[in-house]
């Protein structure tokens, strides 16, 4: 068995199964990035931009599609994600990226998160290169797009401190929602 060669992060803790994708293995977890300032990239909305499913449709002019993402996951790896305790977000998930270069087996930790609605992913201010950072992010929204209409009911409310308004995002019997309503 190959030995595991995390890169660019830590892993603290495995959330849910692994899903294979591109050559990728990808698995939730509890991940640490190293550095200290992350910006999103590798948004789901250009991912799907040429065509996007049609679940998504109606919910990407506005930027807005974390409720898409968090209805999938579960699905997917097989894990509730947890409430995000970063403020305006929905979703602050980790994962691991791995797959086998040579002798061992590299790991890639990185962030699942969403700003306002809109979902992206964050890597490491060191690494993994762009190169590797457009296959991970290929590899994810792929599985995730394997079976967009595939959806796990769910409703979960996020503070904006800045507005005073609560946002509630859900899904119900694949039927995505979103509301806002002040405190």
């Amino acid at each position: 068995m190959a030995s595991l060669d995390v890169r660019h992060g830590t892993i603290e803790d495995i959330r849910g199964r692994a899903a294979s994708s591109a050559g990728w293995e990808l698995v939730p977890a509890a991940v640490k990035l190293d550095g200290s300032s992350f910006t999103a990239s590798h948004h789901l909305g250009q991912a799907v931009a040429s065509s996007p499913p049609d679940v998504l449709v109606p919910w990407l002019d506005g930027g807005m599609d974390a409720h898409w993402v968090r209805a999938r996951l579960p699905r997917v790896f097989l894990y509730a994600p947890r409430a995000a305790e970063v403020e305006k977000a929905l979703l602050d998930e980790g994962f691991v990226a791995t797959r086998v270069e040579g002798a061992s087996r590299v790991a890639y930790p990185f962030l699942c998160m969403d700003h306002y609605g809109e979902t992206g992913l964050l890597f490491s201010e060191p690494g993994p290169d762009a190169a590797t950072q457009d296959e991970i992010a290929a590899a994810f929204w792929s599985l995730l797009l394997r079976e967009p209409d595939s959806l796990e009911d769910f409703s979960e409310e996020v503070f904006h401190p800045g507005t005073g308004m609560t946002m509630v995002f859900s899904c119900k019997d694949g039927a995505l929602g979103f509301e806002e309503h002040e405190e």
